[in-house]
This record gives C-alpha cells, structure tokens and sequence, in this order.
C-alpha cells in the first residue's frame, strides 16, 4: 500500500513526536529489563515515567511504570518508524513542500541526521520530552538532547557510533547550515558525548504550520523580497539578467544610480525561475565582528537554502576596501562564495566598478528612461495630468518609474479630500521630498526667497542667468529632439569678487527651476582617506543626478584647484587622480551644478573648459552700488538725508560689504535709539577698512 504524503505541518508533528516517545520509551524499558535498579525520585520517578509514556501512546490504562515490554516498544517504534519514512518519502516525490519536509530536501540529510534534528527540536512543541530525555540519562540537570542520548536513541550500535562524529562535525550540514550548535559542556574539553545539541532557534518557527520567513535574527542585515513583481525593463536586459540568475558560475553585477530598479530587474529575473531574492545589507555585515562573521554568513546560507532564494549584496560599493587604485570588495564576499554555489547578484550604485576576481562577470547596466518614456509613465500613474504638465515633470526631473509612483502617491496623500487630483507643480513637490533625506546629508539646503528682480548685476550677467534658466528647464527635450550628445547636465562657472552675488545668483536660478539647491559641506566631502574624497563626491553627484536639486559649491577652488605637473609625494599623485575624478564626473553630471570662485586664475584650464557657462561677476559700478545701498539700507530706519550716489561714489564696496555696513550701522543707531545716518554709515565704513589693513577708505575692500 503506498504511503500517504504529509498534507500539513501538524500531521507530520504529529507522528514524528509518536516515533521520539516510542523510541525513548524503548531506551528506557531496555534499560530496566537489564537492571531493575531505577534513578533516584529527585530526577523524575518510575511511576511519573510511566504516565508520561502512556500519555505519548495514548493508553489512558496505565497507571504505573512497568519494567518488562521493550520488545514490543520495538515492534511498535519499528512500525511507526517505517509509516513516517515512507510519508516522508511520498511527500518528497510528489513534490510538496512542507517545512520540515523542506529541510530533509533542501539539506539533502541523510535518516539518522534527521533523527538527530528532531531530537534536538521537538522539546520545544512538548516539553515533556525533556523529562524523558532527563530520565533516561539520569541527570536531573539535562535541559535536551546530548552526545549520550544520541547514541542510545540514534547511533546505538557500535557500527552507528562512528557516523555520529561525522554528523556532528563542522562539514555536516546540521552544523555548516547552523541548523544545530553544538554547546560545551561543564567541563573544558569534554567530548561530544557530553556536548547539548542546541537547535536552531529559527526551525522552531516552522512547527506551527505558517509560511516559512526569515529568521527573525537576520532581520537587521537582510530582507526577503518574492512574489511576482511588476517593473518594465528593457527586453535584452531582462534576458541577461534571467540568464546569469540560472548560471552558479558567474557574479551578476547591476550598475546604475540609485533609485533605477535594480533590486526590482532582480527580483523579476529571480521569479522567472521560481525563486526569491535575499537582499544584504554589506554596511551591516561588514559592522559584524570579523570572528562572528562566518557563523553569520552560514545563517545566510541556511536561509537561502530554506527560503530557495537568491542572494543579492545590495550597495555593495558602500563598503568596497581601497587598495590602492583598484577597489577590492570586503573579504565576507568571498567567504559567501566559498560556501554558496549558487547564483549571487550584486548591486552598484556609483560610477567606478569594484574589482570581482571571485567568479567571471555578467555586467549590467540601467539607464534613466527616456523623455518619451518618463512622459508616458507620468499620463499612466497620473491620469488626471495633462500632456503639457507630464512634460514638463518629465523634462525637470530624470527619474525612474519607482519614484514618479512613490511621488504620485505621497501627493495624493496630501490632498484634501475634495481638493481633486494634485497638479504638476504639487507633484513636483513630491518629487523632491522622495529624496530629501538621502540628498539633506549632501550640505545645507540654502532658502531661496530671492528672483532675478532682487539681483543687482550688469547687463551681461543677467543676460547668462535668463538663458541657463531656459537652458536647465528644457535641456532634455531640446537635446533629445536635437540628439545631442553626451550628458543632459549643466555646469556653471561663476567667478567675481567676494559679495558681487555669485551665491545669491545660484539661489535665483534654483528658484526659477522650482529645485531646491543645497551648497555642499566641502569639509565633509573632503578627506584625508586615500580614495574617501572621490566616493563622496560620487555620492553628492549621484545623489543629484536624477535633477532633484542643484548643486552649489563655493570657494570650488580649494577643491577644483589646478593639477600639479610636478609629482613629488605619493599625496601630489592622489590629488591628481581626484581632480582627474572630477573632470570626468562633472562631464559626465546630468544635473545643474554652479561652481563659485573668488580666483578665477586657481580653477584648472581643464575644468573651465568643461562648464557649459562661465559667468563672470564684474564689481558693481557707482549706479549698481547706489541701487544696492537704497534696496539693503531698511527705508523706516534711515534718515531721509542719506545721499546714496555719494557713498557710491567715495567707497567701493560690494554688495556683500554693503549688507554688513548696514547692519553694523544698525546695531549702532539701534543702541543709541537714533536713525541711521549718512555719518554713522560713513564712520561704520571707515572703521570695516581699518579692520582689514586699508590706510584710508579708498579704493576696493577686499
């Protein structure tokens, strides 16, 4: 008659506790047929026992331990035994899955290390067993199974016994998938026999019968990610990657900026095959202790086992290890691919690709979609947009789909319930605060009150500012309909005096764009590490990419500065090599980024030839100065008698120094409960030229 497959958890439990009791039962009548001498009443006595085994079989009759029957345990525990192999077996040929079931598959245990593993686990669904285990190894003390009992209940001949060593060891799949651990014992190097094997924690969670998850304890560093995914990438892309996901020779790389899809291309070439996808964290992995590392690394391994799952390091250029010129990626990389022969995928999200020696390499790419399709993707998740609204979202900001449905969403969420569907510029507010807190660790988010009205500049220079306005706004269309080559990005040069309005200019610009602009912390991106310096600014370029923000820094000569000739010290060489990384990167940039500089003449030649505008902030004439005095001086606060062009004309300030001379000039009038005057400003002025070294209030302050 054929054997029934398990159709359930419970079933199964069932009869696998049946076969541990008679089996235990048997060891102990065995034992009492060959001594009537019995373990003390402080451990658990005969007749408590006794209830006990019967409770197990179901025989409500007995009432006491009785010292003869051990054969026919055996008859019994040999009928039982044969049943639950043989359902085992059927459930494995036809192919069901059942999480205990699962383990013998997907481990490939051999009968008695699956013997060995439910000893060790089914205490914890009836800690009754533990008085038997207790009993049968007279130690009172005993909280599961050990090497003594193993070898009465699973290798209890001398044949058997050997096998135990080898099940136990660190090559057996019960301990190299850290299904079990093997515990010390009490004394310093006792033997295996004196040794608790501790089960998983995990396997437990398989008893109740539930889908099978992640272990709760790999939380922290991974998460499972299955079902059927839904992303539209390009076909021949799709078909690589499914291919690679197939192969357990190679190593899957997956390149491109974040929030293109990458973990989504995985996920959809892994459920081709029927599999999931277990993302790591490396930041995480790599915080772990290099000697708990490989104990953790065989949990992952375990799981994936378990869970059929695919592993993908995610982000995997966040922990590479700089060696030198070339990035080596961190030695848990190539534990995992000593023990898992599977497929592996990584993904990166910079530009520079770490060196993978471990296994051949299928690269791929992801690109940003194109204008057409970021505009379809608008009308498709945003029905209620108009055509001209989704072209202009999709020509201000170079996105993957993800973040067009995160961004629709979020601006849904904060509509009024009668307020109807959100427009263009609420979705494009939305936009910018999916990435707010990744691009907020770039620099400071400068305020942008000021438009191009408020900007006191020569003809010339407003002139630039008009025309990169329209040149930031439309850049992708017009170089799409054009097919321009080469990067949709702007780069800018504004160099002039300090206070001439080089910062405020860059503010007007992202106000005009309705972007937000944010002046990166150079001190942050700068570092002494070798290689520290070209990883941030890969972060701060990637980060603004897509068109999110601009990019401003100042002062960009200290860190865009000329490149030396004269290689003295492995430092001058470095240099080099990040300001190399910088022209490359700056061409390359897809977003709008503004430079500033006091000392045009530091900026290297390359560098200039690289920007799409070099804007040039000329000191502003006696009219300019005149204007900025009348528009920065408070008109409530001064007196009527100021003669603006006079101050224009005796002091050649900029507007920078004239801002300061005004509110110096107020806390003094403000102290002494007076306007502001034409003395007060021309004593405040002469004073700021003493401070900086001048002999009389001539000429430019500097």
């Amino acid at each position: 008659m054929n054997a029934e497959p398990y159709a359930d958890v419970a079933s199964h439990l069932r009869d696998e506790l049946r076969r541990a009791w008679l089996r235990v039962e048997y060891q102990v009548r065995l034992a009492w047929s060959k001594s009537r001498v019995t373990v003390t009443d402080d451990v658990v006595g005969p007749t408590e026992i006794g209830r006990l085994f019967a409770a197990a079989r179901g025989d409500s009759s007995a009432t006491g331990a009785d010292d003869a029957g051990a054969q026919t345990l055996l008859e019994q525990w040999l009928v039982a035994h044969r049943q639950v192999e043989a359902r085992i077996k059927a459930t494995v040929d036809a192919n069901i899955r059942s999480p205990l079931v699962d383990l013998i598959r997907a481990f490939g245990l051999s009968p008695r290390q699956w013997s060995t593993l439910m000893f060790a686990l089914l205490p914890e669904s009836d800690p009754n067993l533990v008085l038997a285990y207790r009993y049968l190894a007279r130690d009172e003390s005993l909280r599961g199974v050990d090497g003594r009992l193993l070898a009465q209940l699973v290798y209890d001949t001398p044949t058997t016994r050997s096998l135990m060593a080898r099940d136990l060891s660190a090559s057996s799949p019960l301990l190299r998938y850290r299904l079990v651990d093997i515990v010390a014992g009490t004394a310093p190097g006792d033997s295996t026999m004196f040794r608790r094997i501790r089960v998983a924690t995990r396997l437990v969670f398989l008893l109740d019968g539930t889908g099978v998850d992640l272990d709760p304890e790999l939380s922290d560093i991974c998460e499972l990610r299955g079902g059927t995914p839904k992303g539209a990438f390009p076909t021949l892309t799709l078909e690589h990657a499914i291919a690679a996901l197939h192969s357990n020779e190679v190593v899957l790389a997956v390149q491109g900026q974040r929030g293109l899809g990458k973990k989504l291309l995985l996920q959809v070439a892994a459920a081709h095959w029927g599999h999931r996808v277990l993302l790591i964290d490396g930041k995480r992995l790599a915080q772990v202790p290099l000697v708990n590392q490989p104990t953790m690394l065989r949990s992952i391994i375990r799981e994936l086992m378990l869970l059929s799952a695919i592993p993908v390091l995610a982000d995997i250029d966040d922990v590479v290890v700089h060696d030198g010129d070339r990035d080596e990626l961190p030695g848990f990389f190539g534990t995992l691919l000593a023990e898992w022969t599977g497929p592996v995928a990584i993904t990166i999200n910079r530009e520079r690709m770490p060196r993978i020696h471990h296994r051949p390499i299928v690269h791929l790419t992801l690109e940003v979609p194109s204008l057409t399709v970021r505009t379809q993707m608008w009308r498709a998740i945003v029905p209620s947009l108009s055509e001209p609204g989704a072209d202009s979202l999709s020509g201000r900001f170079a996105i993957p789909g993800g973040i067009i449905v995160a961004a629709a969403q979020a601006a849904n969420a904060g509509q009024m319930p009668d307020a109807g569907p959100p427009d263009s510029e609420e979705l494009a507010k939305a936009v910018a605060a999916q990435l707010h807190q990744r691009i907020s660790k770039l620099g400071k988010k400068l305020p942008t009150p000021f438009d191009l009205d408020d900007l006191i500049v020569d003809d010339d220079t407003r002139g630039a500012l008009l025309e990169i306005t329209a040149a930031a706004r439309e850049r992708r269309k017009i170089r799409e309909s054009f097919k321009l080559r080469g990067a949709h990005g702007i780069s800018v040069l504004f160099s002039g005096h300090p206070g001439v309005g080089k910062t405020m200019s860059g503010t007007v610009l992202a106000r005009r764009l309705g972007l937000d602009i944010y002046e990166v912390d150079l001190s942050q991106v700068v570092s002494k590490w070798l290689g520290e310096t070209e990883k941030n600014l890969s972060d701060v370029f990637d980060a603004a990419e897509p068109g999110h923000v601009v990019l401003l820094f100042n002062e960009a000569d200290s860190l865009f500065g000329k490149r030396t000739s004269d290689v003295k010290s492995s430092n001058d060489r470095y240099a080099n090599l990040e300001t190399n990384y910088l022209l490359a990167r700056l061409e390359r940039f897809g977003g709008l980024a503004i430079l500033t500089t006091n000392l045009t003449s530091a900026i290297d030649t390359a560098f200039k030839r690289r920007f799409t505008y070099d804007v040039f902030f000329s000191f502003p004439s006696p009219d300019m100065r005149a204007e900025l005095w009348r528009r920065t001086l408070p008109e409530r606060a001064r007196s009527a008698k100021i003669d603006f062009e006079a101050l224009a004309d005796k002091y050649e300030l900029s507007g920078g120094f004239i801002k300061v001379a005004c509110e110096r000039a107020a806390y003094v009038a403000g102290a002494s409960d007076s306007e502001i005057d034409e003395e007060t400003l021309s004593a405040t002025i002469e004073r700021m030229y003493r401070e900086r070294g001048k002999v009389s209030a001539t000429g430019r302050l500097d």
